[in-house]
């Protein structure tokens, strides 16, 4: 073993340097690749720092982040929850650091048979690296058990340490890493729960609508008018598909349908706002920020056009069920202009962050057209005026809470009169 190094101030400005990054948030490669030089410049010889750990996210359940110390390099990756059940991550220090709950780990990689022993660790002993600390710090949530095949208090930081100097880490420092262990997992477990905090605000809301909840409009009656281009789309027949179907069948049928539809308009730059039962309420935001109504508009026609796509796609390789084989998806868009009141509404302990107007009541009522004029697309006559494309004509009607008809267009390729 070498010798202990002695003291340097670097390590005490490092330890400041990592609580500044848990205080603004910092995101977790700042993190990373800082700490890796803070590291380096105290005079720790290092190969390579990797940072993973179980995370509480809608999409992801895992971090993966890796730096380089030779190029300074960071590569940081959101796995998929489906990680925890290979045979790859299963074989690893981090998931055996997890199941034993194991605080912290020193392997000797020069020495002889290594204890455990792990395939990642006999790579890293190919690239030369004679060193290997391990550390898991958890959140201390021992009674909550979130994933199924992973111990309660999964929940944590895992940190790995490699180098690649004859003699390996110092007991110096090692003990320096230790002693940073605790306020390096505060700072990233902040980071990733404001990032956490960020990707349910855009898979519940939207990322427009997440933005300005973060950007502090949160309380009851906060927001204003803002003008947008609506999308209000309807499965057709849905009340006989959930009597006929049975449960799984009709869910997977339903999420193919949100699929097809609301994944379009998010692929397009717009905001789903609501799953009204199975219908989607939708925005694409006009503003001076390079969001025009005409490319709003032109925006929104492109997303239906793209959704009754995927729809016919979905239904052609055997219908909107998951295993297939099931019913065909059929649903009616209305798209309408509007000025409308977007904000939070609600009770005092339970809001709902949404668009309220007469646009709104109106977009909604359109679409009831489609089913009276047998066509999958109706346009105002407001939306018409502002679409730079083809339109064609499918006269004046009137809608509920509204004195006077309004005329309403549809594109000529879903015009059902068309020769």
């Amino acid at each position: 073993m070498v010798a202990d190094s002695t003291h340097s101030p670097m390590f005490d400005q490092l330890g400041v340097w990592i609580l500044e990054q848990g205080i603004r948030e910092a995101p977790v490669e700042e993190i990373m690749s800082g700490f890796g030089r803070g590291l380096v410049a105290g005079g720790i010889a290092l190969h390579r720092i990797s940072l993973g750990g179980m995370l509480l996210h809608p999409v992801f359940s895992a971090l993966d982040v890796v730096w380089n110390a030779r190029d300074d390099t960071v590569t940081c990756k959101m796995v998929p929850r489906e990680i925890v059940t290979t045979e790859e991550f299963q074989n690893s220090p981090f998931f055996w650091a997890l199941t034993k709950k194991s605080p912290f780990q020193h392997i000797r990689l020069d020495a002889g048979p290594m204890e455990p022993n792990f395939p990642i660790l006999e790579r890293l002993q190919e690239e030369g690296v004679t060193d290997y600390l391990l550390f898991f710090e958890s959140y201390g949530r021992n009674n909550s058990q979130v994933w199924s095949d992973l111990p309660a208090g999964a929940e944590g930081v895992l940190l790995s340490l490699a180098t690649r100097r004859i003699g390996g880490f110092t007991t110096f420092e090692i003990n320096y890493l230790r002693a940073l262990m605790r306020p390096l997992s505060l700072c990233i477990k902040a980071s990733t729960t404001f990032q956490l905090a960020r990707a349910l605000l855009d898979t519940y809301l939207g990322q427009y609508s997440g933005n300005r909840i973060l950007n502090g409009v949160m309380s009851r009656g906060d927001g204003g008018m803002i003008d947008c281009v609506l999308f209000y789309c309807d499965l057709r027949g849905s009340t006989k598909l959930a009597e006929e179907l049975p449960l799984a069948d009709y869910l997977a049928l339903i999420n193919s349908y949100f699929d097809c539809t609301a994944g379009a308009v998010n692929d397009h730059g717009g905001e789903v706002l609501k799953f009204i039962g199975d219908a989607v309420m939708a925005i694409f935001p006009v503003d001076g920020d390079g969001r025009s109504a005409v490319d709003m508009c032109r925006a929104a026609i492109n997303a239906t056009q793209e959704a009754f796509e995927r729809a016919r796609k979905t239904n052609g390789s055997g219908g909107g069920g998951e295993t297939g084989g099931g019913p065909n998806i059929q649903f009616g868009i209305s798209l309408h202009v509007g000025k409308v009141m977007y904000g939070n509404v609600g009770t005092d302990r339970r809001l709902d962050f949404t668009v309220i107007g007469p646009a709104v009541n109106q977009v909604t009522r359109l679409e009831g057209l489609c089913k009276t004029l047998d066509v999958p697309l109706v346009m105002s006559e407001t939306f018409q005026q502002h679409y730079a494309g083809e339109t064609v004509p499918l006269g004046s009607h009137m809608l509920a809470g509204m004195d006077r008809e309004m005329s309403v267009f549809t594109l000529p390729d879903l015009n059902p009169t068309r020769s």
